[in-house]
C-alpha cells in the first residue's frame, strides 16, 4: 500500500479526521445529549455505542447530533458487535450499510468488527485487509489481551498492523493472569511505535498514559461497563446484579471513586488537600459540594466535574514534547499512588505498571514498588479496588 512521506498510509488524514490527540467520551446512545454538552470543548469528542445492538437508533442519534445539534467535535460510532454473550467473531463480514451511513454523516469510518480471540491470526488479517479495501476506514480490533501481553502474539499483531498500514482502534478485553495489565501496557506502547495511527477505546482513566505516549485518540467510558470489555460469561451463568452508584474522578488519585466512598473518606481525612478541585464545574470548591447537591442534580454535576478533570489532564499531558508528557504521567502515577495510601485506599496496580513502563527522567532513580505489609495491610496492597459505578 502506498504511504505518505511521514510513513502513514495514503488516506490516513481522511480516516482520522480531527482526532489528533483527542480524549473522547465513550457513551451509549441514550447518554449522547449529556455527553455532547460536556465534551464540546477543545480536545474533546464522542464515541457512541449502540444500545443493545440498536444500530439504527445509534445512527439516527448521530445524525441528530450533527444536523440538529450542530455538534462539530470528533464523533465515532461503535456497533459493539464484539461485546456481550452474543458477540460475533473477527471473521464476521462488515455490514456495508453501517459503513455507508458513517460516510453519509461525514464521520470517520469505524469498522463493525467482531471479537479477535487469542491465536485468531486469520481473524486479525481479515479485519485489517477488509478495512484496507474500504479505503477510508479505521480498523476496529476488539481483542483478547494476549495479543498485547504475549511476546509472540504481540510481534504478530505489530507486524500485521504495520504491513497493512490502516489506522487501528484497539479495545482490550479484561482478563485474569497471566495476562496482567503490566504486560498489556508494554504491548500498547510497542504498538504505538508501529508507524500507523492507533486509537484506544472503551478504556478507563489510566489510558491517558497511552495518549501522552503517542496515541491518536483515546476514549474513556462514561460508566464502568464502557471502561472495559468483559470476557464472555460461562454458559448458564447469570449477569452480575448490583445497583449502579454515581462516581466522580478524584484528580489527584487518577481514578473514579463512588460518591459514598468519597464522602466517607472525606469525613476521616477532612484536611487532605486532594479534595480541592479547580475544574470549571467545581471552581475551586471542595468535592464535598458535589455530595451536597440535590438528588436529581448530584449525578449530573459529578459527571460534568469528571469530564472537566479528564479534559484538563488531557491538555496538560499533550504538550509539544511527547517525552515530557510521558515523564509527567509517570510522576502523576507515583503521586496518585501516594495519595491513595494517605487515605487508606488500595493501590491501583495500573499506577505501578505505568511507572514501570515509562522510563524515569535522567538523573532520577526508580522508586521501589509498594509491597504488602506484614499482616496483609491493604494500604499497600496491589489488589484492585472494587469497581465503581457511574
Amino acid at each position: 500500500m502506498a504511504r505518505d512521506l511521514d510513513g502513514r498510509s495514503g488516506g490516513t488524514v481522511r480516516r482520522i479526521g480531527d482526532l489528533d490527540r483527542s480524549l473522547l467520551l465513550h457513551c451509549r446512545t441514550s447518554q449522547v445529549t449529556q455527553a455532547a454538552e460536556v465534551a464540546d470543548r477543545s480536545g474533546g469528542g464522542l464515541v457512541v455505542t449502540a444500545d443493545r445492538g440498536n444500530l439504527r437508533g445509534c445512527l439516527g442519534r448521530a445524525r441528530h447530533l450533527r444536523e440538529v445539534d450542530h455538534y462539530r467535535r470528533p464523533v465515532l460510532l461503535d456497533a459493539a458487535r464484539y461485546a456481550g454473550d452474543g458477540r460475533l467473531p473477527a471473521t464476521a463480514p462488515f455490514d456495508p450499510r453501517w459503513i455507508d451511513c458513517q460516510r453519509d454523516l461525514g464521520l470517520p469510518v469505524l469498522t463493525d468488527s467482531g471479537y479477535l480471540d487469542r491465536d485468531d491470526t486469520a481473524g486479525l488479517a481479515g479485519i485489517l485487509e477488509r478495512a484496507a479495501r474500504l479505503g477510508d476506514a479505521i480498523a476496529l480490533l476488539p481483542m483478547h489481551p494476549c495479543w498485547l501481553a504475549d511476546r509472540i502474539a504481540r510481534q504478530t499483531l505489530v507486524r500485521y498492523v504495520a504491513a497493512v498500514g490502516v489506522p487501528v482502534a484497539v479495545v482490550v478485553e479484561e482478563s485474569a493472569n497471566p495476562f496482567t495489565p503490566a504486560s498489556t501496557v508494554r504491548g500498547l506502547l510497542q504498538l504505538l511505535g508501529c508507524g500507523v495511527p492507533v486509537l484506544v477505546l472503551r478504556a478507563d482513566l489510566p489510558v491517558l498514559g497511552v495518549l501522552c505516549s503517542g496515541a491518536t485518540a483515546v476514549a474513556i467510558g462514561t460508566e464502568p461497563a464502557l471502561r472495559r470489555l468483559d470476557p464472555r460469561r460461562p454458559a448458564g451463568s447469570r449477569p452480575p446484579v448490583g445497583v449502579s452508584r454515581p462516581s466522580a474522578v478524584v484528580r489527584q488519585c487518577l481514578s473514579y471513586a463512588p460518591l459514598p466512598e468519597i464522602e466517607a473518606t472525606m469525613r476521616r481525612y477532612p484536611d487532605n488537600g486532594m479534595w480541592h478541585c479547580d475544574c470549571a464545574t467545581c471552581a475551586g470548591r471542595g468535592l464535598g459540594w458535589l455530595l451536597d447537591r440535590p438528588d436529581g442534580e448530584r449525578s449530573r454535576t459529578a459527571f460534568r466535574h469528571s469530564v472537566d478533570v479528564l479534559l484538563d489532564l488531557r491538555a496538560e499531558l499533550t504538550g509539544p514534547s511527547g517525552q515530557l508528557g510521558e515523564w509527567s504521567w509517570r510522576a502523576r502515577c507515583a503521586a496518585a499512588a501516594s495519595r491513595r495510601r494517605e487515605v487508606g485506599w488500595d493501590l491501583l496496580p495500573m499506577l505501578e505498571h505505568w511507572q514501570q513502563a515509562v522510563g524515569a527522567p535522567p538523573g532520577t532513580s526508580r522508586l521501589p514498588a509498594p509491597t504488602r505489609r506484614a499482616g496483609g495491610s491493604s494500604r499497600f496492597s496491589r489488589a484492585t479496588t472494587p469497581r465503581s459505578a457511574a
